[in-house]
């Protein structure tokens, strides 16, 4: 897939879906910084990606660090001159259970980066973009954002928050030329899900889930849910009554309501 972005910077880009869309977009030539925490894991993407004939440049930074954030992307914005596509994907999913007294530690984790970091690399940008009336800004929020989650507390109001962060950024950038969009994955395979023990239907391979994304981003869709399946399952969940719903989530996800999701460590996250 030949792409119209040139100049790209990804955040989470070290694992996941992130890092897939670095491999991609490295192989259809574009130049790329990557911005995520682990330096190791970041220095082998590089690595990979040169490999295949692509330019990469790794940001080591902590995401939910205001100031080392903000100094990556300036880096990233010098060094480039203006990216084409700014993909914040950095995300992470919290494990909130009853009782506990971590519960206000984890939350502010997952506020800072699934909500708090994707906003202000979105902004940062957007003034650029703005005054150059060019470039896409895009962010990776879930399906969990639709309604709330049992057990996802965190995320399922991180990621609706995104969302509508989105629609009104949206908003903003037509009268500029500047597109944005909203990715609204649903389960695709990365280190996030590898060790979840609830059920993921429609479960994706994640070079597949870049592939669909980088066309969604190239046909310039202004939201995308994927897979189609989980769409129309979505959809149908977030029109249903409350009664309705209520018992679908406990009936589905319902034992893990106090007990919090098994396998997602605190320090499984793509930041």
């Amino acid at each position: 897939m030949n792409s119209k972005f040139k100049k790209i910077l990804i955040t989470g880009a070290s694992t996941g879906i992130g890092r897939q869309l670095a491999l991609d977009y490295g192989r259809d030539g574009a130049s790329l910084w990557l911005l995520a925490r682990t330096e190791s894991k970041l220095q082998d993407l590089v690595l990979q990606i040169q490999d295949s004939g692509g330019k990469a440049r790794s940001l080591v930074c902590d995401a939910t660090i205001e100031k080392n954030l903000l100094a990556a992307l300036q880096t990233a914005q010098d060094e480039s001159g203006g990216c084409d596509l700014v993909i914040a994907n950095a995300g992470w999913g919290g494990k909130m259970m009853y009782p506990s007294d971590r519960n206000i530690h984890v939350l502010n984790q997952v506020i800072d980066l699934n909500y708090k970091a994707a906003a202000q690399t979105l902004e940062f940008f957007a003034r650029f973009m703005a005054e150059d009336c060019h470039g896409h800004l895009v962010g990776v929020s879930s399906i969990a954002g639709f309604r709330g989650v049992p057990a996802g507390a965190a995320y399922s109001s991180t990621k609706a928050a995104l969302s509508t962060y989105l629609e009104s950024l949206r908003f903003s950038m037509h009268h500029f030329g500047v597109r944005v969009t909203d990715i609204r994955p649903g389960f695709v395979r990365t280190p996030m899900t590898d060790n979840n023990k609830i059920p993921m239907p429609f479960l994706m391979e994640v070079d597949v889930a870049s592939r669909k994304i980088r066309r969604a981003l190239e046909r310039g869709r202004k939201r995308f849910t994927f897979p189609w399946q989980m769409a129309i399952m979505i959809h149908l969940l977030a029109g249903m009554p409350d009664f309705l719903y209520d018992w679908f989530a406990f009936r589905t996800y319902g034992k893990l309501a106090r007990s919090g999701r098994p396998g997602k460590s605190e320090e499984n996250r793509s930041g």
